[in-house]
């Protein structure tokens, strides 16, 4: 028998995870801020599971039952029954803890309770309860339906038992759970976080838009910096790189154009412009904040590969130094997570060990500390071994 899950929070991100726990047989309770939102979860739901149906890929009985799965209201006490309860408002620190507050007094002594936030610690999050052995992190990725990865994050109050309780019910759930220790951007937003602002370093001064996005995508990306950001949404990535440049100082400072883009609310696909016009068809960049195209030569794309390279590997280093992650989920998170063609880790040891510091101490005289290799590295190559530990 599946276990009960919770779900308070409605918005994209909450019904993606009540979607994926429909799919894979859980009975989920989602609990919204008044009947019209939890109604509108219902049938935005509904619509998802119809087109489906209307696409060949899901039938109409399979349908059915998934949504007989489904309770929706506004009464938090309804979460009662549940095994695990994720809390899914938006990022904000007060009013995730009121409302993390708010699911202990509801749900069982026995459950777990969890946020997915994507940057904020948990250690801070479980300052509003009175029993934080019980809380963790899960967080998602963007469609929760479609990526297979979660971290779990364990903060200073989190139980082992927790951990495991929570892992083991993830992997049931169809999940790739990796644990990761708690600190602000956790583990993949830390490296998406410099990966983005370096890419938007370079929009402001060395690239054009469609040359940025055609070096990505020729380095086996998914998809370049800017339809990225355009898709994610602006807003979201300047607020969780203001909590990153908040803890890590100058390293995460946030770009000029990330600023202007946020207060000009050129959010992207969900305000229909950001560096991409979605008003067209298929979308055209945009030549108002950044030009198309910048004619600096093959040098310029030499410079933009190994810019966008080395803030990625940067930043995995940083990881793997302060025990953020191991060396085999930290390369796995980037794979799952971000749709990265290799994990940086085994990219630094595909350079090699004392390329990449040469190069890391090149970048830093010339863009600062952001760039500054950090001393597992030379560790690695004092030892003459790889990051994997080969030698």
């Amino acid at each position: 028998m599946h276990a009960q899950i919770g779900i308070v929070g409605g918005g994209t991100m909450g019904k993606g995870i009540v979607r994926h726990f429909l799919t894979k047989g859980f009975p989920v309770t989602i609990i919204e801020a008044n009947a019209e939102l939890a109604q509108r979860v219902r049938q935005d739901l509904q619509r998802a599971f119809d087109s489906a149906v209307k696409a060949g890929k899901l039938t109409v009985e399979l349908s059915s039952e998934w949504m007989s799965r489904l309770v929706t209201g506004t009464d938090i006490t309804g979460l009662g029954n549940c095994d695990l309860v994720i809390e899914t408002v938006p990022e904000n620190l007060e009013l995730k803890k009121t409302v993390l507050a708010s699911i202990e007094m509801s749900a069982s002594s026995n459950a777990i309770i969890s946020s997915n936030t994507s940057a904020l610690p948990i250690t801070a999050l479980a300052a509003a309860l009175s029993s934080p052995s019980r809380f963790v992190g899960t967080h998602f990725f963007n469609p929760p339906h479609v990526m297979p990865l979660v971290e779990v994050v364990r903060g200073a109050d989190t139980v082992t038992e927790t951990v495991q309780l929570t892992v083991h019910l993830l992997s049931g759930a169809g999940k790739r759970p990796i644990v990761v220790k708690d600190c602000p951007g956790f583990l993949v937003n830390r490296m998406l976080g410099a990966y983005i602002n370096e890419a938007l370093h370079l929009l402001e001064r060395e690239a054009g838009i469609t040359e940025l996005e055609a070096v990505v995508e020729a380095m086996g990306f998914p998809m370049g910096p800017v339809k990225l950001g355009d898709m994610v949404g602006w807003d979201v990535i300047h607020a969780s790189n203001r909590t990153l440049a908040t803890s890590y100082g100058e390293r995460f400072a946030i770009p000029p154009l990330l600023v202007r883009l946020d207060s000009e609310r050129r959010f992207g696909v969900k305000t229909a412009k950001g560096l991409f016009d979605h008003a067209t068809v298929p979308p055209k960049p945009t030549d108002d904040l950044v030009p198309t195209a910048r004619n600096f030569g093959s040098h310029a794309n030499d410079l933009m590969k190994n810019r966008i390279t080395y803030a990625i590997i940067a930043e995995a280093l940083r990881c793997l130094d302060e025990g953020v992650a191991s060396k085999e989920d930290i390369d796995l998170a980037m794979i799952l997570g971000a749709g990265l063609p290799r994990g940086p880790l085994a990219w630094a040891d595909e350079i090699g060990c004392e390329e990449v510091l040469s190069d890391l101490e090149s970048l830093s005289e010339s863009y600062g500390s952001r760039f500054w290799p950090a001393p597992v590295l030379r560790i690695c190559v004092l030892a003459g071994r790889a990051i994997s530990g080969r030698r």
